[in-house]
Formats: structure tokens, C-alpha cells, sequence
């Protein structure tokens, strides 16, 4: 007898906690849903249902709560918004299509960025790996001399 009362109260705990599980998961299925979705309010606030607080954001979510326990996915209730919307209902854009030059641009613009930066790094540094020899050749006789002589005309030219 005892057995039985243990048995029965494991069978209540558990499934008092398989329907705080399920409750909390359609809590979690509604939050990714409101990240994939923008408001479609009547001022067009542009932002993300999750974080819009007007009332038409209100209604969206107690529809989607109501769409979600009547069975429907996260995935249905996006194609359902996207087919009565168009894709500006999506607060990212898909990646297929034209669509992926938005998630491909910003890292292709990086890449060629970095390139340039390199580029231009190098011409103001002057690249000279392999040269060691000096821009004007010191140890040659004939250019000192050339030098020399010019210095002494232009200081015998400066009166005093």
C-alpha cells in the first residue's frame, strides 16, 4: 500500500514538471519567434517584436502564443507572417537569393579593407627588404668631390 502512495506521488511530481517544461519551452519557442520578427505596428517603429511595447505588439504575441499551442512551429508561424507580410516582415534577412550579398558584403568590405590598409601601409613605409645599400653612395671619390666642390663655390659665394 505504501509502495502505491510512493508511486503515485513520483507519477504526480513528474508530470507537474513535464507541463512547467512544456510551458517554459513554448516560452522559449515564443521569444525566438519575436527575435525573427519585426512589429508590423500602425506607427512603423522599425523595431524588433521582442523589444517593441506598443499594443499592436501586444496582440502579436497573444496570437503567437495562441498559434504555438494550437500546434504550430516557430518555422510555420514565420511562413505564415512572411506569406501575408512579404521577407520585410523578417528582422534578418535569408540566406539565399540576393539576400546573401547582405550577410556576405560587411566581410568581403573587411577583407578589401584590410588589403588597402596593407597597401597603403606599405607605400608610406617604403618597402626596401633586400636593399642595404645607401640612397647616395658615400665611399665613391668623384661624387664626394663633385659635392665638395659645389659646397666651397656656394660658401665663397656668401658675403659676410
Amino acid at each position: 500500500m505504501r509502495t502505491l502512495k510512493v508511486l503515485t506521488l513520483l507519477f504526480v511530481l513528474v508530470g507537474v514538471s513535464i507541463g512547467s517544461a512544456s510551458s517554459a519551452g513554448a516560452g522559449v519557442l515564443l521569444q525566438d519567434l519575436e527575435n525573427a520578427l519585426m512589429c508590423k505596428c500602425d506607427d512603423k517603429c522599425g523595431k524588433v517584436l521582442i523589444n517593441c511595447t506598443c499594443s499592436t505588439a501586444d496582440k502579436t504575441r497573444a496570437k503567437f502564443s495562441k498559434m504555438l499551442e494550437s500546434g504550430l512551429t516557430v518555422e510555420q508561424i514565420i511562413k505564415t507572417q512572411v506569406d501575408e507580410y512579404g521577407e520585410t516582415v523578417l528582422s534578418a534577412p535569408t540566406k539565399f537569393g540576393f539576400n546573401l550579398t547582405a550577410w556576405m558584403t560587411p566581410f568581403v568590405a573587411l577583407v578589401a579593407g584590410g588589403f588597402g590598409l596593407r597597401k597603403v601601409f606599405q607605400s608610406w613605409i617604403g618597402k626596401k627588404e633586400g636593399d642595404d645599400s645607401p640612397e647616395m653612395p658615400v665611399d665613391e671619390p668623384e661624387i664626394l668631390e663633385k659635392y665638395s666642390k659645389r659646397l666651397k663655390d656656394e660658401l665663397d659665394g656668401i658675403e659676410l
